[in-house]
């Protein structure tokens, strides 16, 4: 019974001002990168999941791959540690793996290794508009069982997201930082409501970036593979063997993949809440980076 799983919650912390989940930041910042790796960053809740899959799906065209081993397994996250979880393993797991490493991350750009920032390794971010962004990410951690005294209510949540105090945040900060190196040739900046609407394009975008050319077959078989449908209801990559050790609040309104579209920030926010998020995010103003808002 799911009851009886226990309740494992990620360990907070603080560095540099940043609330994250514990991991190994400080040997992250100085760790060596590989020129052929290929990091996926986001602020959480971004699309980070679709992008990884068209990322495995171009680079390796390996389908069965993706079908018969979990996504955290071949593209682990680098910046959550925890050994009570199978695939929270940090850098040794990573360091460990053949080459190209596939490595997703949510630390803000002036964490990364600083050889990845220096153009060791290729970054691929995706952004997405922080009204759906905040609200898929409270149904996250209410179905991951993930929320503390401090955050536990929607209000809460949203006012962290607001004042910066939040897991990962500030948003703002977080965003601009990876728009301002998205002229440098290591750096690709995407954002997840162009990706939805014109897949196919993402994937050229995505090919171009690495060097992996592909066909208009290969195309269509990756777009087609990455439908929100058909990865909501794949389990090497809809987080359910979350299930098999720990306790998941399925309960909740949501759970790791909701609805996966634009604009259902609408079903959920009121006027007062999208106002303020809107304020938030005028920090973007003037440095030309526009997030569609449905």
């Amino acid at each position: 019974m799911a009851e009886e799983k226990p309740r494992l919650q990620l360990v907070r912390k603080v560095y540099k001002g940043v609330a994250m989940f514990e991991n190994e930041v400080e040997e992250i910042e100085q760790m060596d990168t590989r020129d052929d790796d290929i990091w996926v960053c986001s602020f959480p809740r971004s699309g980070t999941t679709l992008t990884q899959e068209l990322v495995l799906l171009i680079e390796t065209r390996d389908f069965e791959k993706a079908t018969t081993r979990q996504l955290d397994e071949v593209f682990p996250i680098i910046d959550v540690k925890d050994d009570r979880c199978p695939y929270y393993k940090g850098i040794k797991y990573i360091e460990q793996m053949s080459c190209p490493r596939l490595i997703k991350c949510h630390l803000h750009y002036h964490m990364l290794p600083e050889q990845l920032r220096r153009g060791k390794g290729r970054i691929i971010y995706i952004a997405r508009n922080p009204k759906d962004l905040v609200t898929s990410f409270y149904r996250l951690m209410q179905w991951g069982d993930q929320l503390e005294e401090g955050d536990k209510t929607f209000n809460q949540f949203i006012d962290a997201f607001v004042d910066g105090t939040g897991i990962s945040c500030p948003w703002p900060k977080h965003l601009l930082e990876f728009w301002e190196k998205r002229k440098d040739k290591n750096v690709l900046f995407l954002k997840y409501e162009e990706v939805v609407k014109n897949m196919a394009n993402a994937v050229r975008q995505i090919s171009d970036f690495l060097h992996k050319p592909v066909t208009d077959e290969e195309v269509a078989k990756i777009c087609e593979y990455c439908k929100f449908e058909t990865m909501k209801n794949n389990n090497m990559c809809n987080m359910s063997y979350l299930r098999d050790f720990k306790y998941v609040n399925d309960n909740a309104e949501g759970g790791f993949m909701n609805k996966g579209k634009p604009g259902v920030w609408r079903e959920v926010l009121t006027p007062e809440i999208a106002a303020r998020i809107d304020e938030m995010a005028r920090e973007l103003d003037g440095s030309g980076l526009v997030l569609a808002d449905f």
